[in-house]
């Protein structure tokens, strides 16, 4: 009896921690890579060991194909879950891509602040870091793992997901992200809008003018003059927009 039953936990342990395992891989915050590995890995052992208790698992399976369907069913979902959550996030380093061309720095490339280590740009950066700190400020990790928790009853173990709805779904999340990256970003792209219109008006009236050098310093100082009133508003609706996103996932209390 003891044997079977530490051979059912253990199983259970192990689907639990496929699904919380992966997500984590690609969570805001949790999967960034300045995190090291090993608390990455601790921490998705650890969430994993105290949601076995109270989920109901599938008995242990017979054979070895039907185990691997249900290791990569599991797999799947969290990675599906991660997805969703890291497009959220790209949609703010995608504002601030916006932002910084209409401003005329995105030349001025940086280390990426993300999980990817690549080159990003400074507005996107000061984006990104923001809304990572803005997501533990405001405790809605909370909802990410609310949703991680609760996908057990959208998403039964043992059963296969619905793939289709799941593709289905993060197309419209990538449709939401670039909606939610230009609103963010509009406001400087009205500025900039309006600065180049007055500059191709005044080439015209003056073709003989250096009109780069001389708009340059007015586009730069209206630029951050946008981001400074507009950046508080904006990432405080970006985070309402981000909480409805991983809110759908989490089970009406």
């Amino acid at each position: 009896m003891l044997a079977q039953f530490m051979t059912t936990q253990l199983f259970a342990f192990l689907l639990v921690f496929c699904r919380t395992g992966s997500a984590f891989m690609l969570l805001p915050g949790f999967a960034e890579f300045y995190i090291p590995m090993r608390v990455r890995l601790m921490f998705a052992l650890g969430f994993s060991l105290v949601l076995t208790p109270v989920l109901a698992m599938p008995p242990v399976p017979e054979t070895v194909p039907v185990l691997f369907t249900l290791i990569i069913a599991e797999i799947m979902v969290g990675l599906f879950l991660g997805t969703i959550s890291r497009l959220m996030i790209a949609a703010i380093h995608i504002a601030g891509s916006i932002i910084a061309y209409e401003a005329s720095l995105a030349s001025a490339l940086t280390n990426g602040i993300n999980q990817f280590q690549g080159q990003d740009t400074s507005v996107g950066n000061l984006f990104g870091v923001t809304a990572i700190v803005l997501l533990f400020a405001t405790n809605m990790h909370h909802v990410m793992l609310y949703a991680l928790m609760d996908s057990y009853s959208l998403f039964l173990p043992g059963d296969l997901p619905p793939v289709g709805e799941m593709l289905q779904h993060v197309s419209q999340t990538m449709n939401k992200v670039f909606s939610i990256a230009i609103k963010i970003a509009a406001p400087s792209i009205v500025v900039s809008t309006v600065i180049y219109l007055g500059a191709g008006i005044l080439t015209r009236l003056m073709p003989n003018m250096q009109i780069f050098f001389i708009m340059m310093a007015p586009q730069l100082l209206l630029s951050f003059f946008v981001i400074m009133v507009t950046f508080s508003s904006a990432m405080l609706w970006y985070m309402d927009a981000f909480e409805q996103s991983m809110g759908s996932f989490v089970a009406p209390k």
